[in-house]
């Protein structure tokens, strides 16, 4: 089974909702509570960590909690707390981004660690993906559908996770506006920590690709570059101006120098350091 598929965990029934970029968390119809919606985030992130495989390092572990903690503290709407695991596959390919389930579970991809050259790129993507679950956006969108009798994904990550799946054009374009608005907050969570915001549009420079065609840019679950780029850089020069420092702990250094050996070829498909979990 395709990682992407296996990512995406369709809940019958309960179906894709638009987003409205707003600042306060959950705005809009939500048929959710947030009780049940930390229900449902558990119920989910159970059955993800059945099909994926949890990398066990204390080193990748702490590294990561620790900075899930600094972002978290900048976060402002965060209903839930966060927990955060890292994983041997790549939901999201085309651009590494982390999955981010209802309730506050993150999961990262080992490839976003390799991917991301420094600390502050890796945490303009985790800020991306902990503010699409402070904005509720999963149960948002699932709210929506289901007033359309539409069954959709609960998880949302952008990188053509979609794949394999027949959404209509419609919930695609919602898809996309909530990746701009995503990216909107998490430039300002991000200042907000000391990072420089100009990373995240670094990072997205350099490995989001043009797709191909207008049928293919219509379908994508992913911004055009350019346009996305530009908004970004609209809302980065709104910001005031701060003299951000350059910043290389050997945290990150030592947990990615650690994903690299874990996932250099030639590797056992299921090496010891890998665990799968099952639900407690």
């Amino acid at each position: 089974m395709l990682v992407c598929r296996i990512a995406i965990l369709i809940l019958a029934g309960l179906p894709l909702m638009a987003q409205e970029p707003a600042r306060a968390a959950g705005k809009g119809v939500n048929f959710y509570s947030l009780e049940k919606e930390g229900a449902l985030g558990r119920q989910l992130a159970a059955q993800f960590r059945q099909r994926t495989r949890l990398i066990d390092s204390p080193t990748v572990q702490n590294y990561l909690d620790r900075l899930g903690r600094r972002l978290e503290s900048h976060l402002p709407d965060a209903n839930f707390p966060f927990t955060f695991s890292a994983i041997a596959e790549d939901p999201c390919p085309a651009i590494h981004e982390p999955a981010a389930l209802p309730g506050g579970y993150v999961l990262v991809p080992a490839a976003l660690f390799i991917a991301a050259q420094g600390e502050v790129e890796f945490a303009g993507m985790l800020a991306h993906a902990m503010e699409h679950i402070a904005q509720r956006h999963g149960t948002r969108q699932a709210t929506r559908g289901t007033m359309v009798n539409y069954a959709s994904p609960l998880i949302f990550m952008g990188g053509g996770c979609s794949e394999g799946h027949a959404i209509p054009l419609g919930f695609m374009a919602s898809q996309r506006s909530a990746e701009l608005e995503e990216d909107f907050l998490a430039i300002q969570t991000i200042a907000r920590a000391g990072f420089n915001p100009r990373s995240l549009m670094q990072y997205l420079r350099r490995v989001q690709v043009q797709p191909a065609g207008a049928i293919s840019k219509a379908y994508s679950p992913l911004p055009d570059p350019d346009q996305r780029l530009a908004t970004m850089l609209s809302a980065i020069e709104k910001l005031p101006t701060v003299d951000y420092a350059a910043v290389a702990p050997a945290e990150f250094a030592a947990a990615r120098q650690e994903l690299r050996s874990l996932t250099k070829p030639g590797r056992p498909q299921h090496p010891p350091t890998l665990m799968r979990k099952t639900p407690e």
